[in-house]
């Protein structure tokens, strides 16, 4: 994904437990996918109350082995660095194509989310304690998007996929979640076929800005590939494997995520993701 020209914007990052505002940023390097999920707390997660946390779909992958240690898997500061940039520069992307996108869909204000990248637990405000082994995740209590960066070797190892594009689908995934929180979508309890509506949405207005990028020249070669490989992996069958049960799905099967993705992308319009959410 083409971003030399893109200044990041100012995110939140908290190592250790201390949050650093407007942090500098070092090289970009090419990151691997880190899985949405929905945050499952007192007070409401993102988009929905029954959604899979992604430290359970891993264990489920691993037998139980190999999880994510509570305080975060370290990477070496470069990369790190990199990896920040890299989500500063679709914070900065995503937020100018919603700011002119929004008033079609609502007369209601746009207000921009806070990105927040950790690697350990951290307090949110009106989600719980955010880990590192559950994944990214949506708050609509503090409207804030939080990403660990040091889960995604995890997250590749396991499922087998990577590629800056593939983190802009998920990072832009999440960002949906922000816009059906300002439309009034998430809050309450939902069903899972509710929930299922709800993150099939989100995979849609990704597509939609997928469709801008590659409007402003910012799609490489294999750059969709990544993002439909990744809709694929997440899918609730494609995790649940033999097994699935389609009453217990709260995301999608692989091949509605990989169709609703390709809705935005095709029509370039977030008005035409009516899941019904």
């Amino acid at each position: 994904m083409r971003m030399d020209d893109v200044e990041a914007t100012g995110i939140e990052v908290r190592r250790g437990g201390a949050a650093v505002k407007g942090a500098k940023f070092g090289i970009p390097t090419l990151i691997a996918l880190v899985v949405g999920f929905l945050l499952t707390q007192a007070g409401g997660g993102g988009g929905g109350a029954n959604g899979t946390d992604i430290g359970q779909v891993l264990g489920q992958l691993q037998a139980g082995g190999g999880a994510v240690s509570a305080e975060g898997e370290k990477v070496d500061g470069s990369t790190l660095e990199g990896q920040e940039k890299f989500t500063g520069q679709l914070m900065t992307l995503l937020t100018g194509y919603w700011e002119e996108e929004f008033p079609n869909l609502s007369d209601r204000r746009f207000e921009e989310p806070t990105f927040v990248v950790f690697d350990g637990p951290t307090q949110t405000g009106g989600c719980g304690v955010g880990r590192p082994e559950a994944g990214p995740f949506y708050c609509p209590g503090d409207q804030k998007i939080y990403v660990d960066l040091g889960f995604y070797r995890q997250l590749e190892q396991q499922l087998g996929f990577g590629g800056d594009f593939a983190m802009a689908y998920v990072i832009a995934h999440e960002y949906g979640h922000h816009i059906q929180n300002l439309l009034g979508v998430l809050g309450g309890s939902q069903s899972n076929a509710q929930s299922v509506k709800v993150e099939l949405q989100a995979d849609c207005y990704a597509g939609a800005f997928a469709s801008e990028a590659k409007a402003q020249g910012r799609v490489e070669d294999g750059d969709f590939d990544e993002a439909f490989d990744a809709a694929a992996a997440v899918g609730d069958d494609a995790i649940q494997g033999a097994d699935a049960n389609r009453d217990t799905f709260t995301h999608g099967t692989s091949a509605e995520r990989q169709r609703w993705f390709r809705q935005g992308l095709d029509s370039a319009d977030p008005a035409t993701c009516t899941t019904g959410a």
